[in-house]
């Protein structure tokens, strides 16, 4: 299997930095994020919907992530961990 070059990768990382759902977009710093932090995405879009537009990121960095639909600072979202 041929080895990907590292500026491949650092490019890839980067444009998974983006998400946006239902038109919205949101900047993750995936690489902040330590074991057992976690992030809060204001959003009518499902655990589900989350997910499946994070899928990609959570597979590139390693990551198992945890996601559960909230209510914080008085608006629905999905809080996502990051999980060892």
């Amino acid at each position: 299997m041929p080895k990907i070059p590292q500026q491949a990768i650092q490019a890839k990382r980067r444009e998974l930095q983006s998400v946006t759902l239902h038109g919205v977009e949101y900047l993750i710093r995936w690489e902040n994020m330590t074991l057992g932090s976690s992030f809060f995405l204001p959003t009518t879009a499902t655990v589900q919907q989350v997910r499946t537009a994070l899928r990609e990121a959570a597979r590139v960095y390693g990551y198992r992530i945890e996601l559960r639909t909230r209510r914080e600072y008085g608006r629905y979202g999905v809080r996502v961990w990051r999980m060892p």
